[in-house]
């Protein structure tokens, strides 16, 4: 764990809710692409929580959002938040808060951690440019 230089609470490194090496490869180590898609996600993910909080009486709709996170997830290789989407969409509007609470605080895991290396890669960027 490192700590933001914005604030004093600890942000998860990239790794530790990212699986960079699939990151990498999947995007055939052009870091810019990575942060273009990590942005992506970290705005899909947004959408799709709000997605779920609003479906809890709409299967189909649940469904849909829970399945969506998980695809997005995965192609990023936030595997952890994949398979909290996963018991989320097996389980449906009914899951357990337990679920939610978990993918909550996975997303903002995921969002401390894009924080923080897009920051730390904007410092780098500046040095070397």
């Amino acid at each position: 764990m490192t700590l933001t230089g914005n604030d004093s609470t600890a942000a998860p490194a990239l790794s530790d809710v990212i699986d960079t090496a699939h990151l990498a490869r999947y995007t055939m180590g052009d870091v810019k692409l990575e942060r273009e898609l990590l942005g992506m996600f970290d705005a899909q993910l947004e959408e799709l929580l709000t997605a779920l909080e609003n479906a809890r009486g709409d299967v189909r709709a649940w469904k849909l959002a829970a399945h969506t996170l998980k695809g997005a997830a995965r192609a990023v290789g936030a595997f952890p938040l994949a398979e909290t989407a996963l018991a989320l969409e097996k389980e449906g509007p009914s899951a357990p808060d337990v679920l939610m609470d978990r993918l909550r605080g996975q997303a903002g895991d995921f969002r401390k951690a894009w924080r923080h290396w897009r920051e730390s890669l904007s410092g780098d960027l500046q040095r070397t440019g």
